[in-house]
């Protein structure tokens, strides 16, 4: 089960506007054709996966009735193909499960949404090799075969690492989408990305030793796992039901900071989730092993950075594969600030940011 890095196939540098216009306006025809709704205290959330950790402290707040006590109804939204960004951007869903590449391309692409809260505030994505595998360090990449994803800033962010260690950058590239794992544990492929959280403690129930290697120690700036985002339009029309909904929110994150292994079993135990995960164990253990990052360095969750925002996305533009609505190199993002925390200040203080 592919966590924080699967829903990137839906990427968007890969849609021409044409492509795009006809998803947005397919979705808005299809959803509008079904009644749409009204309620200001509706609040939907389309998810980038099927229910997992990343979403903990959603189903948390659900599970315990806080959301309901505050007022707010709120329904999660079905996985779908298509992309959380462009769902939100079409109105169709007030918040989405998002990752900073995926707002970086997005934006890019034209589409209006912004980070509204990080559900991590570092990255728990790793590149990741057999512990009996000849690498040792990442500038024994080169000349090796990489199980990856399809997405466009693989093989920059790789090249990256690769360099920084010392080494020329050069890999070769086998897409295998979620079959990547079993690449390397087969030993078909050399090295491949993981989500510690997820994928590195299914290998260690399976008693595959892995060795890990962090981007940001080798030159690739460190950015939040996964983000919520919301469109700017829509925040500016309903920032006071939204705020609500984040400081419902951070209360069921900050309850997993602090209690996971009630967090798990709460989330194990909701309704809509039960006999979803054929191995409890993983869901205690992704709890358990993310409660420390949720809030790590700040006060308050959901907190977000200027300068790691601006490192990460200097970084990423200046790899030269983000590219705008007609498929064209970006040098410089429009649009304002990828990230608000407008939204993150007491729900019953004045609605000024």
């Amino acid at each position: 089960m592919r966590l924080a890095t699967v829903t990137h196939f839906s990427l968007l540098p890969s849609l021409t506007l044409r492509l795009l216009a006809v998803v947005i306006a397919s979705i808005s025809l299809l959803l509008m054709s079904c009644g749409g709704g009204s309620d200001p205290n509706k609040i939907t959330v389309q998810l980038d996966w099927t229910p997992n950790t990343n979403h903990l402290g959603i189903y948390v707040a659900l599970a315990q009735g806080w959301y309901e006590a505050a007022g707010l109804d709120v329904e999660i939204l079905p996985y779908t193909d298509v992309a959380p960004d462009t769902i939100v951007a079409a109105g169709q869903a007030d918040f989405g499960v998002s990752f900073p590449p995926q707002v970086v391309f997005s934006r890019a692409a034209g589409l209006d949404i912004i980070s509204v809260a990080a559900v991590m505030q570092r990255s728990v994505t790793e590149l990741a090799v057999l512990d009996s595998s000849d690498i040792r360090r990442p500038r024994d990449f080169d000349g090796r075969v990489y199980a990856g994803f399809g997405l466009p800033y693989e093989e920059p962010q790789i090249s990256t690492v690769i360099k920084a260690d010392g080494g020329q950058g050069n890999f070769d590239t086998a897409t295998l989408s979620t079959a990547a794992y079993e690449a390397i544990y087969n030993r078909r492929a050399d090295f491949t990305e993981i989500f510690t959280a997820w994928e590195g403690i299914e290998a260690e129930l399976r008693g595959i030793k892995l060795r890990t290697f962090r981007y940001d120690n080798y030159g690739v700036p460190d950015i939040y796992s996964v983000v919520l985002i919301a469109g700017t339009e829509a925040l500016s029309e309903r920032a006071d039901d939204y705020r609500r909904f984040l400081d419902i929110t951070r209360r069921g994150y900050e309850f997993a900071a602090q209690n996971p292994a009630e967090a798990a079993r709460v989330f194990l135990e909701y309704p809509a989730l039960r006999d979803l995960f054929p191995e409890p164990e993983m869901v205690r253990r992704s709890a358990a092993m993310l409660a420390p990052i949720y809030m790590a360095g700040v006060e308050r969750w959901g907190g977000q950075d200027e300068a790691k925002w601006d490192a990460y996305m200097d970084w990423l533009v200046g790899s030269g594969v983000v590219t705008d609505d007609k498929d064209q190199p970006v040098t410089q993002l429009r649009g304002g600030r990828l990230f608000t925390n407008q939204l993150l200040t007491d729900p019953n203080a004045s609605s000024t940011p």
